[in-house]
């Protein structure tokens, strides 16, 4: 009789043993399932949010396709979708050159790290010419179809061999767009 006491008990304790090893080996995957119920939960609501921006974006997007061709080129050549330094480049030396002005040089200041979809690049020209080429020159880059804010103008009055030059410094903006 005492061998037939012995068995329940010795059966109660596999059984509890057996439960207490599932316990510690299912323990580690519960909670890589809780992590992965929460990293999931992140994804969908960064998937909600990369869908609304999408929308948004179609929608100015049908909004511009519906807009004449014209009216198309015109906003892509006023804040193009990149900043193309070599054609803005061109495009100034263009009206430098048409306004009877010496360009010196052109720097571009860009910032980093900026997350807006309109990003602005600063522009800094040096030029030599007469009092009248700056005012043409002004003209001409209010004229361009890229979008140029002029910002500030220096200007230093001065002669050479009898005829009157004018150093002057222009600082201006222009805008270009990203992730679009």
């Amino acid at each position: 009789m005492k061998k037939d006491k012995k068995s329940p008990l010795i059966s109660l304790l596999l059984v509890l043993a057996v439960l207490a090893v599932g316990v510690f080996w299912l323990k580690p995957n519960w909670d890589a399932e809780s992590a992965l119920k929460v990293t999931e939960q992140a994804r969908q609501d960064e998937k909600s949010g990369i869908e609304t921006t999408l929308k948004t974006l179609s929608d100015a997007r049908a909004k511009l396709s519906g807009a004449s061709e014209i009216t198309q080129q015109t906003v892509l050549a006023s804040i193009p979708e990149k900043l193309e330094q070599n054609v803005l480049i061109d495009q100034i030396s263009a009206i430098a050159k048409d306004n009877d002005v010496n360009l010196s040089s052109i720097s571009f200041s860009i910032p980093v790290n900026s997350q807006e979809a309109i990003k602005k690049a600063t522009i800094n020209l040096s030029m030599t010419g007469g009092e009248e080429e700056l005012m043409r020159l002004l003209k001409g880059l209010e004229n361009n179809p890229r979008k140029l804010v002029v910002k500030s103008v220096t200007v230093q009055f001065g002669q050479t061999e009898g005829v009157s030059r004018v150093n002057f410094n222009i600082s201006m903006d222009t805008y270009y767009q990203t992730g679009i």
